[in-house]
Formats: C-alpha cells, sequence, structure tokens
C-alpha cells in the first residue's frame, strides 16, 4: 500500500468510526474556537528484525545448562557443561593404609527445564585435554570451547528429580590414581599443579536427549567425590570432596539451524527480516537472539490535520500458538529498549513514574490461547518520536533480561503483520484543525 493510500485509510477509519467533535471546547472568550478529532487505530505498520547477539558470557553463572531441545522453528541447541576442578583437602595421614570405595560426579538438579522431563536422559562424561583458562578479557562465552576425549568415561541416564542428586560414577582406575596421589603427596596434585595433573571434565547430551536442564556449581554441587576407607580395627569411611572451579566453569551451547529458515541466512552481524523468517520475530535465550521493531509510517498521521499530538500507544505482543507449550512454557518477562540509527542502546521503555524498566504484562487466555498476548505502554516514546527523521529516528529492542539469557533458553516466536494474531500498535492520537 503506497503512502497516499495510508493516508487516505486513516482519514477514512478516523472519520467514519472514531472522530469526535468536542462542540463546546473553547478557551476564552477571544479565543478561536478550535475542533479536534480524536482517532484510535490498530493498523499501524510495525516492521520485525531479529538479530544474534555475538555471545553470551557463561563462565561463573554457577549453573551447568546441559542438554537438547529442538524447536519446531528455529532447530537443535546442545549444551554440554565444561567443569574444571580445585585443588582439594586431603587430611588422612600418609601413615595410615587407604582403600578406594569409588570415585563419583554428584549432580544437583537447579529446578529449570525445558523439554519433556518425563523422559529419561542419557549424559556421557569425558576428560578433559586442556587446561580451561579464562580469554584475555577475563570471561569464557556460549560458543568457547577446550579440547576433550571424544570417547567417554562414564555414561548415566536418568530422570532429574528435585532435592535428588544425580550420582555418576566415574572409572576407579582415576579414583585409585587419585587417592594414591593425594595419600603420598605427590607434587602433581598439589595447589599449583592439580588443575595441570586433572584437568576437569566435560558433561555432554546423548543425541537421544530431548530436554535441557540445569544443575548448580558450587562447593558441594557438580563436586567429584573420592570415597574410602582407611584401614584399622574397624572399618573407618572418609570422603574427599573435589569441589568445580566456579570461576571458570563454564558451558559451550551449539545451534544446529539445519532444515529451518535460518539454515542458509549468516549467523551473525546481519539484522534478518521477518520476510526472510516466514514473516515472524523472535527472542531465543542461551542463543541470543532478539528482534528489533520499527515504526516507519508513524509521521504519516501528521499530515492529517494543522497540529497532531499521540493520547496513547499500546504495543500487543502474540505468542504463536504453536511454539510454545506445557515443556517450553512462555517466558514471564520480555523488555523493551530504545536504540538508535546503528542499533546502540540510549534508553529503556520504562513504567508510568518513569522509574523501572517495563516487563512486558503477559495477559493469558488459557481458553483461546490467540488471546495470549504481551502488552507495553509504549505512549512516551511514540510521543518523543512522532516527526523526528533520519538519524533522530529510534527503535526498540524486545529482549530477556541478562539473567535469562544467559542462565535459560526461554524463547518466544510471534508473527509480523503479514500473519495471523501479529503484532499490533493501538494508537489513539488528537487532530486538531487549527490553532
Amino acid at each position: 500500500m503506497n503512502k497516499t493510500l495510508i493516508i487516505i485509510s486513516i482519514i477514512l477509519i478516523g472519520s467514519s468510526l472514531f472522530s469526535c467533535y468536542d462542540e463546546n471546547n473553547s478557551f476564552g472568550d477571544n479565543l478561536v474556537k478550535t475542533a479536534f478529532r480524536n482517532i484510535s487505530v490498530d493498523s499501524c505498520t510495525v516492521t520485525l528484525s531479529s538479530s544474534l547477539i555475538d555471545s553470551l558470557e557463561t563462565d561463573g553463572q554457577g549453573l551447568a545448562l546441559i542438554g537438547r531441545y529442538t524447536h519446531a522453528y528455529w532447530g537443535t541447541v546442545t549444551s554440554s557443561a565444561y567443569l574444571p576442578y580445585n585443588t582439594p583437602a586431603y587430611n588422612t595421614d600418609a601413615s595410615e593404609k587407604v582403600v578406594l570405595d569409588s570415585l563419583v560426579l554428584s549432580l544437583k538438579y537447579a529446578g529449570y527445564s525445558l523439554g519433556d522431563t518425563s523422559q529419561y536422559q542419557t549424559f556421557t562424561v569425558h576428560c578433559l585435554q586442556e587446561k580451561v583458562e579464562l580469554n584475555d578479557n577475563g570471561y569464557l562465552y556460549n560458543n568457547s570451547s577446550f579440547m576433550y576425549d571424544p570417547e567417554p568415561i562414564a555414561t548415566c541416564t536418568f530422570r532429574p528429580r528435585t532435592g535428588v542428586d544425580v550420582e555418576i560414577r566415574l572409572p576407579d582406575e582415576l579414583g585409585q590414581d587419585m587417592l594414591t596421589r593425594l595419600h603420598t603427596r605427590d607434587l602433581s596434585v598439589s595447589s599449583d599443579r592439580f588443575e595441570t595433573y586433572f584437568k576437569g571434565l566435560v558433561i555432554v547430551p546423548d543425541a537421544s536427549c530431548q530436554s535441557m536442564y540445569s544443575f548448580s556449581v558450587g562447593d558441594t554441587a557438580s563436586a567429584i567425590i573420592l570415597r574410602y576407607h582407611i584401614m584399622d580395627d574397624l572399618v573407618n569411611e572418609q570422603e574427599c570432596v573435589i569441589s568445580a572451579n566456579t570461576t571458570t566453569q563454564f558451558y559451550h551451547i551449539d545451534h544446529d539451524r539445519t532444515g529451518t529458515v535460518l539454515e542458509n541466512l549468516p549467523a551473525k552481524g546481519v539484522e534478518m527480516e521477518s520476510a526472510a523468517l516466514d514473516n515472524r520475530g523472535f527472542l531465543f535465550a542461551g542463543i541470543g537472539w532478539y528482534t528489533r521493531l520499527k515504526f516507519p509510517h508513524l509521521n504519516n498521521i501528521l499530515q492529517l490535520g494543522k497540529r497532531v499530538s499521540i493520547e496513547s500507544a499500546y504495543l500487543k505482543i502474540y505468542p504463536e500458538a504453536s511454539t510454545y507449550s506445557d515443556y517450553n512454557t512462555l517466558p514471564d518477562n520480555i523488555y523493551l529498549y530504545i536504540t538508535d540509527e546503528n542499533n546502540v542502546v540510549t534508553d529503556a521503555v520504562k513504567d508510568y513514574l518513569g522509574n523501572e524498566v517495563q516487563s512486558g504484562v503477559l495477559e493469558k487466555d488459557d481458553t483461546y490461547s490467540e488471546n495470549t498476548y504481551y502488552y507495553f505502554d509504549i505512549t512516551t516514546f511514540l510521543q518523543e518520536e512522532l516527526g523526528a527523521s533520519g538519524m533522530y529516528k529510534h527503535s526498540l529492542q524486545l529482549v530477556f533480561d541478562e539473567d535469562t539469557y544467559i542462565q535459560t533458553f526461554r524463547n518466544l516466536t510471534f508473527r509480523d503483520q503479514q500473519g495471523s494474531s501479529p503484532v499490533t500498535l493501538q494508537l489513539t492520537f488528537k487532530v486538531y484543525e487549527s490553532y
């Protein structure tokens, strides 16, 4: 639809359905009466384009995200946990005789999941072949990786449950070697050499996995437990807890886009218009996708009268019904940030007091999913945007908060204005016929 037709349509809609003149409006006996119309429309153009954040910092989060999940539109994401370990405190006197009982990796389910948690999952455990070290800038990211032995040292099939630790038995050979070195105070397991001797573990989801889980990482969470006993008159059971290095632990994420609309598109650094994504926009945490929204024809309403002012503006985001479920629930919160022509954030869309960043209010309709939506009050933003042009125009970034991006795989898919239940801008503005 060209510019002229858009303007004519707005005039016709406003005149026939929504306009009202205030016949009693005056500002004093000596002033000219000012006639105005209030016009409400919900067909203003909103364009969508999606982008991928270059990388997300995943080190030191106190969490290990492990698993695989396949999204109906956006492909398969896989997350593997890299777990280096600190030098343990071993206190048994070297004169005692000790016997290995077991070496186990203890995983504590942290409560977050994505996918069908009723199904059993299989993880494999591998030994790192490189020492994990932070990058020069002091971080590790979702695309960081270190070499590990492709041959697993252990395999575990389980179903995570809150409050129940998952214990994975590691090889006795590794346990015996650790116990012998610790007991004899071998220099290879001293405080400055332990991570060279034992570089750590990588936990990888099996190809059969269809769910994602979070596990805690801390002093005893995701720890390796060396169990042994001292041989004396009575069997004296002991444990040596080898805790994960919470500074350098991180998780690595792969995204297989085969068979999706993303397959042949650039992975990073390019905004993908919704037309190239089957008329969709989306957010995807863990991977790092977000969506930019623009209002290219907003200034057209200025041509409808001597003066035009925006009274209210509400943005509605309708999740596409087929893209969420009980296994992939809707995000609790999404946010809007204001960006300049270079897509650099300059401010946030805040609440009516101007203090807090708005988190989109979710109106959920459990009976008719097409009536489920998030809404934002963007009145102030569009009031300030009306009349802006060129380098002074702004757009909006629809995003998750930082913790959601880094610690989950929350996702949201929605349609542009060519699809059903599209993104909608409900705009009410006042048109003055004279000053």
